[in-house]
């Protein structure tokens, strides 16, 4: 099977033309944002005896997103200032986690595409008048559904791969800077970073996918 670099234009569609299923269930301040960008991932690999692969090199992948922040707790039932400004977020998220280089004069390039949810917390300041900077934690977790490893001439499925096929858990922090447009949309860019912390495989050695996420997006605000 042919594994492609680029996710379907039906799959892109879906993902983005998605109506909020529960947007009939307003709550204060509660936000749906959708999220186009390029992942630049860090693959690393450290071999049992503890030497450190470095022939991979980052390659651009895709990243897509839907996510909704909502206050983590209601306003009126906490006189904390701190508190109030915190929102939570939930999300679903694809990704593209992919890589190339060469070892010992052999090319070879890795491909995956990853689904998986996307958990945050953060809060946002206010940098001018229809301006403002968010900044989260954010927790992902991912299932790998396509990838591919091609070495030289031969090319090898990554499904059932350890070291590709697992519950792969990643923690990091995201940027934003959002921009109203009106009062229900806005637009944004982001900057996301995450490093996976299950890297170390029943063998001894110790593989993980680190990635850096930049992109855009449109934000849909809803209200009581």
């Amino acid at each position: 099977m042919k594994i492609i670099k680029y996710l379907t234009t039906q799959i892109t569609f879906l993902l983005f033309c998605l109506i909020p299923i529960f947007s009939s269930y307003k709550v204060v301040a509660q936000d749906w944002n959708y999220h186009m960008g390029l992942n630049s991932s860090r693959f690393t690999y450290q071999s049992p005896s503890g030497i450190d692969l470095n022939a991979f090199q980052p390659d651009a992948g895709l990243h897509l997103s839907i996510s909704r922040n909502a206050p983590l707790i209601d306003s009126s039932k906490t006189k904390s200032r701190f508190l109030r400004r915190l929102a939570f977020q939930t999300g679903l998220s694809i990704n593209q986690f992919n890589s190339l280089g060469e070892n010992q004069f052999i090319p070879f390039s890795y491909s995956s595409t990853y689904t998986g949810i996307k958990l945050g917390i953060g809060m946002k300041s206010k940098i001018s008048r229809g301006l403002n900077f968010h900044y989260s934690a954010i927790l992902q977790v991912n299932k790998l559904v396509l990838g591919s490893q091609k070495t030289g001439n031969l090319v090898y499925n990554l499904l059932g791969n350890n070291q590709f096929d697992q519950i792969q858990w990643q923690v990091g922090g995201e940027l934003k800077i959002v921009k109203k447009v009106t009062s229900q949309t806005a637009l944004f860019v982001f900057i996301t970073n995450v490093w996976q912390i299950n890297k170390t495989q029943n063998d001894g050695s110790r593989f993980a996918i680190n990635p850096t996420t930049f992109g855009f997006g449109i934000q849909y605000s809803t209200t009581k």
